[in-house]
C-alpha cells in the first residue's frame, strides 16, 4: 500500500501544467464511476479486535482516517505493523500488480463472496511473516496488511482473511 502512495505524493507540485503535446493528457475519471459499499472508520474492526486477532499487546492505532488506520505495537515503527485501506476508484490491477513485483506469492481468493487476491512475504529468519490481501468492490477494494517482525505470531494469513471478512460483514 506504501508503494502505491509514492505516485501520489510525486504528482504534487505547485508548477503549473504544461501543454506539452509528446505529454500524453489524462482526465479524471467519468461519470460512470461505480462504487462499492461504505466501510466505517478502520473496516469497522476495533482496536481491540485488531490486538485479540493479531495476538499482539499493545497495539496503538497510531493513524486513523475516513479511508484506514494503522496499528502499530506501542506506536513504534520498529515492531509489527498492521493496516486496513478503502481504495476509492482506484483499480485494484495496479495494486495486484506492484505485489505480485515484490510478494514472494501473489494469488486469487474470494472472501464472502468477493474476488481479490492474497499476497505473502517471506523473511529468510521468520518463515512467512507478512500477509497482504486485496478485495474488489465494482471500481473500488479494500486492503488488509499483516506483518510481524518477532516470533512467535499466529499466522498472518489467518489473521489477514479474518479482519477481511470482519470488515465485509461490517460494510453497507
Amino acid at each position: 500500500a506504501a508503494a502505491v502512495m509514492i505516485p501520489v505524493f510525486a504528482a504534487c507540485s505547485d508548477s503549473e501544467p504544461t501543454n506539452n503535446p509528446e505529454v500524453p493528457q489524462t482526465s479524471a475519471p467519468g461519470g460512470n464511476t461505480a462504487h462499492g459499499p461504505f466501510f466505517p472508520e478502520c473496516g469497522g474492526i476495533s482496536d481491540q479486535e485488531v490486538i485479540s486477532q493479531t495476538r499482539v499487546p499493545g497495539l496503538v492505532n497510531t493513524a486513523k482516517t475516513s479511508v484506514g488506520c494503522q496499528w502499530l505495537s506501542g506506536g513504534s515503527i520498529l515492531g509489527p505493523h498492521f493496516s486496513f485501506t478503502w481504495f476509492r476508484g482506484s483499480p485494484i490491477g495496479r495494486e495486484r500488480k506492484t505485489e505480485e513485483l515484490t510478494r514472494a506469492s501473489v494469488e486469487d481468493i474470494n472472501i464472502e463472496g468477493n474476488n481479490g487476491f492474497i499476497a505473502t512475504g517471506d523473511d529468510p529468519i521468520l518463515g512467512t511473516n507478512l500477509c497482504e490481501i486485496g478485495i474488489q468492490f465494482q471500481d473500488d477494494f479494500i486492503e488488509w496488511s499483516i506483518s510481524y517482525n518477532d516470533q512467535p505470531f499466529p499466522d498472518p494469513c489467518d489473521v489477514a482473511k479474518e479482519l477481511t471478512r470482519q470488515s465485509i460483514v461490517n460494510s453497507k
